[in-house]
């Protein structure tokens, strides 16, 4: 059994990355995953926008690793995460929660790739070029051109992110994906747990797992099994869940974490309206919801969590950080 020390220590000594964070960005998030131990992070740094605002979120990324670069250090390849570890700083990883930033220019994905956008989101909640997102009235499938992108990205070494699709769309693509190039949910819950459109479906885990895809696990209140009211102890059962599917070196932690936005606020408002301006597609851009592992500078007591329901200091390791490294390497390069 592994006391609360020893899993605070582990932690401090484990590499933890997070596959997804759509937070506020800012210094004062950069010193929160300092505070929080946090070695690496897939940040959101697209959404809605097209080819030229999503460049422009790049630029304002690029501007920020100079800026803070005694926290922060754009992430390439899983080395950079682990060399991030060495230096005691934050490895980012730029992904987008869409591909609408390609337009409809497959070559528009080089560009981005070499940037450093490493990894892409079919779709996010709507129909665009490539598929159809699980808010969709008919959810299409993969298009033809969205087997393009999925067979561009896989040669250039980008992430293939499932996590907003439809479920037609993901299955189609798990089993469209070229071998040894898998995709992921991010940042998911299981069905299996709360029956709701968002979550993926047991069978949908178990078909990403038998692919060798890699599954990160949300911390999204609503859709857990007791809502808002979940807890720390609530999210370690969850990720124990898709364990039980899947295995516990194909799973990890993708928080969703959204600090520093206000619900309701603009951005809220935009990320929850197709297009970011137009049908309403979720309520959550107003009301309640509820982020069980807490502020980014305490995520230590995940470990906690952890020791508290009897892992051993290897699964933790895994489930922190090494899991999705592994999928990194096999996706982006080591």
């Amino acid at each position: 059994m592994v006391s609360e020390t020893e899993a605070r220590a582990i932690y401090a000594d484990a590499i933890h990355f997070d596959g997804l964070n759509i937070c506020n960005f800012g210094r004062e998030i950069f010193e929160s995953w300092h505070k929080g131990g946090i070695t690496g992070v897939s940040c959101t740094c697209g959404l809605w926008e097209g080819f030229r605002g999503s460049i422009a979120n790049v630029v304002q990324w690029k501007k920020w690793f100079e800026e803070h670069g005694d926290l922060i250090v754009q992430a390439h390849s899983a080395a950079d995460i682990r060399s991030a570890k060495k230096a005691g700083k934050t490895a980012v990883l730029l992904s987008w929660q869409n591909t609408a930033g390609i337009e409809d220019q497959l070559d528009y994905l080089r560009v981005f790739r070499d940037l450093g956008v490493r990894k892409m989101q079919l779709t996010y909640n709507t129909q665009n070029y490539s598929g159809a997102g699980y808010t969709e009235l008919h959810d299409s499938g993969l298009t033809g051109f969205g087997r393009q992108v999925v067979d561009e990205m896989a040669k250039l070494g980008m992430v293939l992110d499932l996590s907003h699709v439809g479920p037609k769309t993901t299955e189609d693509t798990i089993n469209y994906a070229p071998d040894g190039k898998p995709p992921c949910f991010s940042h998911i819950l299981p069905g299996g747990l709360k029956d709701h459109p968002r979550n993926k479906t047991d069978e949908l885990i178990r078909l990403l797992g038998s692919k060798g895809g890699f599954v990160g696990l949300s911390q999204f209140g609503p859709h857990m099994a007791k809502g808002n009211d979940s807890t720390i102890d609530d999210y370690v059962d969850a990720l124990d869940y898709v364990i039980g599917l899947i295995g516990e070196d194909l799973v990890g932690i993708g928080s969703d974490a959204s600090e520093g936005h206000g619900r309701p606020s603009d951005f809220m408002a935009w990320c929850n309206k197709d297009k970011g301006y137009a049908r309403q597609l979720t309520p959550w851009g107003s009301q309640k919801v509820v982020k069980p592992l807490g502020p980014l500078a305490e995520r230590a007591e995940l470990a906690c969590a952890m020791a508290r329901k009897g892992w051993s200091e290897e699964k933790m390791r895994k489930v922190l950080g090494e899991n999705w490294l592994k999928y990194l390497e096999k996706i982006i390069g080591s």
